[in-house]
């Protein structure tokens, strides 16, 4: 593996899980964005977003961004909306492989997730969203699949450098 791999997708895919996996078999370091910013603002992500709004958050996430993107080749789980501020996608592709976990929005409903800050907003954001990981990088569907298979397919995705299903 020449380039990282930053996984990206809507919230409750699977990227804080899968990201270790995929990490622990490319025996690179494995960093998660969300905990990151958690670490770097010394609050939660609820607490952020209650503080400051999502602006003020997406502010700290591009810089927690800079600060893993400076760490050379990493599996890096970007949060849910990361990719969705197309200069972040621009920096991220310019060293990484993106790869973006899909799963439909029964399977995101039934991992919960109703402690998020824009859970409230799930549906409208997915589909906003959708357009922008399709075009990303290739996506892996993951309902229905362990975290060890995901983990499997994103190494092939990222490795293929083809755009489409896995």
């Amino acid at each position: 593996m020449r380039r990282g791999i930053a996984i990206g997708g809507f919230m409750a895919t699977g990227k804080s899980t899968v990201g270790p996996l995929v990490a622990r078999q490319l025996e690179v370091p494995f960093v998660d964005l969300d905990a990151l910013i958690v670490k770097r603002a010394g609050a939660e992500i609820a607490e952020i977003f209650a503080r400051r709004g999502e602006p003020g958050f997406r502010v700290l996430e591009r810089e927690a961004l800079g600060c893993a993107l400076q760490q050379g080749r990493i599996v890096l789980a970007l949060g849910g909306g990361t990719l969705h501020q197309l200069d972040n996608l621009e920096r991220i592709q310019a060293t990484m492989d993106v790869v973006i976990l899909e799963a439909s929005l029964a399977t995101i409903k039934a991992r919960g997730g109703k402690s998020r800050p824009l859970w409230s907003r799930a549906e409208q954001l997915l589909a906003e969203r959708q357009p922008l990981y399709q075009r990303a990088g290739p996506q892996v569907r993951v309902d229905g699949l362990t975290p060890e298979r995901v983990a499997r397919w994103v190494i092939a995705a990222a490795g293929g450098g083809e755009q489409g299903w896995f």
